[in-house]
């Protein structure tokens, strides 16, 4: 997974967090947090093994995105917009000292369509909707967390 830092970064999710905070009070919608990512994120790609796994690509190949990447110790979280087609949103939490990932596939309303879990080397594992829903709200939650923090320091 590549990582971002400096100044570019933190903009892009300053400035993502702020839209999906003005969003309407929307929290389960993530349109504005979208849109400030697909105009401020950098650009970056989705393993090619992931975007099979999850379904955003039929072929063996990377998968274009924009992306906001935000750390916390060893937990780095990145946020991931399909640049072909902004409703495909995937959603990564990487554990560096355990070199596990979770990956969530979510439609831009916040549907939660897929999960599933890795580790590195090893092979993809799809986890129930039902499993999933717990860590993915968690998620959710710290994406709209990030937005209102965005709102009250501008």
């Amino acid at each position: 997974m590549p990582e971002h830092t400096g100044k570019q970064v933190w903009l892009a999710v300053i400035a993502a967090m702020a839209a999906i905070a003005g969003a309407h009070g929307a929290t389960r919608s993530l349109q504005g947090l979208i849109d400030a990512i697909v105009r401020n994120g950098p650009d970056s790609q989705l393993p090619a093994h992931l975007s099979v796994v999850l379904g955003v690509s039929r072929a063996e190949g990377t998968t274009a995105v924009k992306q906001a990447v935000v750390r916390d110790g060893d937990t780095v979280r990145t946020f991931n917009v399909c640049a072909a087609n902004h409703d495909v949103v995937v959603m990564l939490t990487h554990d560096e000292h355990s070199q596990s990932t979770k990956a969530y596939l979510t439609s831009a309303a916040g549907k939660l369509r897929k999960a599933v879990y890795y580790q590195a080397g090893s092979a993809a594992n799809e986890r129930s909707l039902a499993d999933a829903r717990g860590d993915y709200a968690a998620e959710l939650a710290l994406w709209t967390a990030f937005a209102e923090k965005a709102m009250k320091t501008r």
